[in-house]
């Protein structure tokens, strides 16, 4: 049975009572929530889920006068959608989103207008598997946590899948992954892997320094690597970490104006430069509360130390936390 309209960011409610082609529920497309940016975050277990979205064009009367995306789980599932075109005005268009994997207690859909308004008349939510979804670890329960740290790999991705797997294994998550579009190239499955254990934020879309850089070929290589990170599945990134941690004016001002704080580091683990599995696990039992690591995915060390990393800050009541966009910290996810 569906209910009301609830759940909602922004947007508002619109009604008609024209009769509804293709279907025999016209009610359910004849209200919807509209606007050029807004968003639901439905409560929800963990688990693998099914998403049925209903819409229809209720006021345009040719096609481009509408087009939005919807993304759900931060992911675009349906982009620059012109219902009309598909379906006319007054006619229902129904899509179906499946194996939409929830582990932080909220499925979240967004709509984005590029021409007008995006426009939703309504969900449905199906359980895919019919049984909690274990296969990505939950996060520790509200009140166990001391402290939160940012767990953090650049450089990728490489070797992503055994790092997916080893994170997992520890529930070392949610972790930061920071990556080179250039190292993407046609592999967007590791970045749909990055996502079952954290976040995708930017590292440039080549690993170079760009402390000599002009404010426009800043531009270039951060709007190269945003754009490669969403074409491979994952929402633009909120957070840029410059190679060799080099920042200025020119190269934070870019990145702000794209959206992006940047950030470096408090502790580095010196993995790139060799240090070994207890070196490295030494550097992440230094952090502080709020505090971020710097490690690099492409380096055997630092895979090797993630059962141990995992093991320490369980025994002092500290976990792993997401880095906050606004503040550069970490917080709880």
């Amino acid at each position: 049975m569906y209910q009301a309209d609830q759940y909602s960011t922004g947007g508002a409610a619109h009604e008609v009572s024209d009769a509804i082609s293709g279907v025999s529920e016209d009610a359910l497309f004849q209200s919807e929530r509209y606007g050029t940016s807004y968003s639901y975050k439905v409560p929800v277990s963990t688990g693998t889920y099914t998403v049925k979205l209903h819409m229809a064009e209720l006021y345009w009367q040719a096609n481009g006068e509408r087009t939005f995306n919807v993304s759900i789980e931060g992911q675009v599932k349906l982009s620059n959608l012109d219902l009309y075109s598909l379906a006319g005005r007054f006619g229902a268009y129904n899509y179906t989103v499946e194996n939409v994997r929830v582990t932080d207690g909220a499925l979240d859909i967004a709509l984005e207008a590029s021409q007008d308004a995006g426009t939703l008349s309504g969900f449905a939510l199906f359980s895919a598997d019919g049984k909690l979804d274990t296969s990505v670890p939950p996060p520790p329960p509200a009140g166990t946590c001391k402290a939160y740290v940012g767990i953090t790999y650049d450089d990728g991705p490489a070797n992503t899948t055994a790092f997916v797997n080893a994170l997992k294994s520890a529930n070392l998550v949610p972790v930061t992954f920071f990556v080179n579009g250039s190292n993407i190239g046609s592999n967007t499955g590791a970045i749909k892997q990055m996502l079952t254990v954290g976040e995708v934020q930017s590292h440039g879309y080549n690993h170079v320094d760009m402390g000599s850089y002009s404010a426009a070929q800043v531009k270039s290589q951060l709007e190269q690597n945003n754009q490669a990170i969403v074409n491979a599945g994952a929402p633009k990134p909120t957070i840029f970490r410059p190679p060799y941690g080099t920042l200025n004016a020119t190269i934070r001002q870019a990145a702000t104006a794209l959206g992006m704080i940047s950030i470096t580091w408090d502790n580095d683990s010196k993995d790139w430069n060799g240090a070994g599995t207890a070196a490295i696990v030494s550097a992440n039992d230094q952090l502080q509360n709020g505090q971020v690591i710097l490690m690099h995915e492409n380096q055997t060390n630092s895979l090797a130390a993630i059962p141990q990393i995992a093991a320490k800050l369980k025994a002092k009541g500290f976990c792993p936390g997401k880095i906050d966009p606004k503040t550069g910290r970490a917080v709880a996810p």
